[in-house]
């Protein structure tokens, strides 16, 4: 007997029972649908993750005043536009007020006056604002710039101007807003030159940022760029302290020679090193090894219905093999070896599995776009896919093995007799 003839007997077979079989591939269904769901989140979990990492720039370095445990979440804050940035940052975050450790505008003076490599420094503070036009009122965050932020941050005017050093200066109230307030404040697209207010304070719109998506800890869309010289004056920003500031490495592959520089002359004038620094490089990799890991243990999880959907199949196989005890005895007497009923009972169990599998990937592609997308980001790969064809292979042929052979060594003679 060959194949093609083990294959047609084995679809009679399933066919001629089709709701035990549909029962019998259930399991396997459910199985493969949850590994694949499973790893669509955390697949998706991890690119939105690295997505907004790499959005603050690949090459950033963050040194943050003092030890703590959210530096990741600070440095990030008002990073770079979705889909990467040009040049390296380093960003110098200010902790509480209650550490003692200060990043102040003397710092920053004293670096730019040492630093030896081309780079570009924004110092920014930020602080959440009510943000009202006319009667339309929301929330947002204030970040105080100077002009160098539209740069190192790599925020595109789409209308009007950016903050200028007049405005620094002189402590202008002109401010530059985001895509999502001018649509919400103004949604007929006029902000520029209309008045906002700002926790009150009545601020001239001089531009509008380009939207640019949002980052891990912030998002420019939402926010209003005012002259940095504007948050001492009227938003109690503590004088000549500096929350954030970034520095953009002309030369991406000079970030690890900024570092030390940086670590060094710091480390020489607050005579102690009372500062962290990060490296947004290392963080991406720490953070991919971190959701691999999550995404095989969640695979693993959904793996457990494989088993009992596995287990389902030898049951039924074993059930089938009982039945058909005396069709065995008979084809044996007219020829076939036991290797033919061996390969028919295992295709049969494989032809279940896979067929199950097939249908859990269906459901597990549907149920992540139509369901579990609402809730969070998801992504299905190839690989992930191929690893639930795999999967249901594997288990039609592992658990299909004891039922097959145990029809294969049914004695022709005993067999007939089975009643």
């Amino acid at each position: 007997m060959d194949l093609r003839d083990s294959f047609r007997n084995a679809t009679r077979a399933i066919f001629a029972a089709k709701m035990r079989s549909f029962l019998t591939m259930l399991g396997i269904i459910i199985g493969i649908a949850a590994v694949v769901m499973l790893m669509a989140v955390g697949n998706g979990t991890k690119q939105s993750i690295l997505q907004r990492m790499q959005s603050s720039g690949s090459g950033n370095l963050y040194l943050t005043a003092g030890n703590r445990s959210n530096v990741l979440m600070g440095g990030f804050q008002g990073g770079g536009p979705e889909g990467g940035a040009s040049g390296g940052r380093v960003s110098v975050s200010r902790l509480g007020a209650s550490s003692g450790a200060e990043i102040t505008t003397e710092d920053l003076t004293y670096l730019e006056a040492r630093i030896t490599y081309s780079v570009v420094i924004s110092p920014t503070n930020q602080t959440n604002v009510t943000i009202k036009s006319g009667d339309t009122t929301m929330s947002g965050t204030a970040i105080f710039a100077t002009p160098t932020y539209f740069e190192v941050d790599n925020v595109t005017i789409a209308n009007g101007r950016m903050i200028s050093d007049g405005d620094v200066d002189n402590r202008t109230r002109n401010v530059v807003i985001g895509a999502t307030v001018q649509s919400t404040l103004f949604p007929d697209g006029t902000a520029v030159g209309q008045l906002i207010r700002i926790n009150g304070a009545s601020y001239k719109v001089v531009g509008v940022a380009a939207a640019k998506g949002e980052t891990v800890g912030s998002s420019v869309d939402t926010a209003v760029v005012l002259p940095f010289s504007d948050g001492e004056k009227s938003f109690g920003m503590q004088h000549n302290v500096i929350q954030r500031t970034t520095i953009k490495c002309v030369d991406v592959s000079q970030t690890s020679a900024v570092t030390t520089q940086v670590t060094n002359l710091l480390t020489t004038k607050h005579k102690k090193e009372d500062f962290t620094i990060q490296d947004v490089a290392a963080m991406t990799a720490l953070v991919t090894s971190s959701m691999t890991i999550l995404t095989t243990l969640l695979a693993a999880i959904g793996g457990l219905s494989l088993l009992v959907g596995g287990i389902g199949i030898m049951n039924i196989m074993l059930v089938s093999v009982t039945e058909r005890t005396r069709e065995i005895g008979i084809r044996k007497a007219l020829g076939a070896r036991e290797r033919d009923i061996l390969v028919q009972f295992l295709i049969e169990s494989s032809l279940l599995s896979v067929s199950g599998g097939v249908l859990g990937i269906v459901i597990s592609i549907l149920g992540s776009d139509l369901v579990v997308s609402r809730f969070t980001t998801t992504a299905i790969t190839s690989s992930s896919i191929l690893l639930a064809v795999g999967f249901s292979i594997a288990v039609g042929i592992f658990f299909g093995v004891y039922p097959a052979r145990t029809a294969a060594r049914l004695k022709p003679v005993e067999a007939l007799r089975y009643e």
